[in-house]
């Protein structure tokens, strides 16, 4: 069979991505041991949006509601997200990581960095530009073909 130059795109980046997420998972491990991959991710997401709701993160994440109520209700619980009403709709609860949250997203935030950096380490910073814009346009492109928003 004729190789497939869009799949095996695709395959790359999977792999890729498999790599990022278990050397996180394991650079988080020294960091905070019972931290999960989810709430890092949920942690990540607030303290890049500020104020973003329940619901984005669901939509976002594809994650069932009651499992990210859970993640949310355990995330405040340990200090590190806090809700609050939003001012157009009282319904809705706003999130944003607290002071520790803060602290500990800025330390997360270095070890992405770190990660990263480490995986790219041999494609000069010209070309991690042109892999992104390559990226956003596929993205953008997929959007625009199947009518989804953001």
């Amino acid at each position: 069979m004729k190789p497939s130059l869009p799949i095996d795109v695709f395959d790359s980046l999977h792999e890729l991505l498999h790599l990022f997420r278990a050397r996180m998972r394991k650079a988080m491990e020294t960091v905070h041991p019972e931290l999960t991959f989810n709430e890092m991710r949920i942690l990540m997401r607030t303290g890049r949006q500020p104020g973003i709701t329940q619901r984005d993160l669901v939509e976002h994440s594809h994650a069932d509601k009651a499992q990210m109520a859970r993640l949310l209700a355990h995330l405040e619980e340990r200090g590190w997200l806090t809700r609050s009403p939003s001012e157009s709709d009282k319904r809705v609860r706003c999130l944003r990581l607290s002071a520790q949250g803060q602290q500990f997203f800025t330390q997360l935030r270095r070890l992405q960095e770190s990660v990263a950096a480490e995986l790219l380490r041999d494609s000069p910073p010209p070309s991690q530009a042109q892999l992104l814009a390559l990226l956003r346009q596929a993205c953008d492109s997929a959007d625009a073909h199947s009518g989804c928003v953001g």
